[in-house]
């Protein structure tokens, strides 16, 4: 998953620890609230690494930084919704499914949005 920028790869790194503990939490069953705090401590992470992002989408005048930006927007609400809508009481596998809707969330933002990017980067620094 890497984009061969060292700080963003850095990042990116701690969203799969992140994610792995929401996971580890949700199948060890632990409390609603503990649940909830992980998911908090994601959301915070994720709006301080776009931040970064957008400030070096400046920095490098990267084109689809407005772009960009808004599938950040799209990403972060879906994760407060997606924290929103857990419910603490519901089966094993709703619980299982907000691990899975966090990690796709994304996973599929590197893949898909944050690999445009790193090709311009990469152009950029030639």
């Amino acid at each position: 998953m890497s984009v061969g920028i060292p700080e963003v790869d850095k990042d990116h790194q701690q969203f799969i620890v992140l994610i792995n503990d929401l996971n580890r939490a949700i199948t060890e069953r632990m409390s609603a609230s503990d649940i909830h705090h992980r998911l908090d401590l994601i959301i915070e992470d994720a709006e301080r690494h776009f931040a970064q992002e957008e400030k070096l989408f400046n920095e490098w005048h990267y084109p689809d930084t407005d772009q960009h930006a808004k599938v950040h927007f799209q990403v972060i609400s879906s994760l407060h919704n997606i924290k929103r809508n857990f419910i603490p009481y519901g089966h094993n596998s709703e619980w299982m499914d907000v691990g899975v809707q966090v990690k796709k969330l994304l996973v599929d933002h590197i893949f898909k949005e944050d690999m445009k990017y790193a090709d311009f980067y990469k152009k950029l620094r030639g």
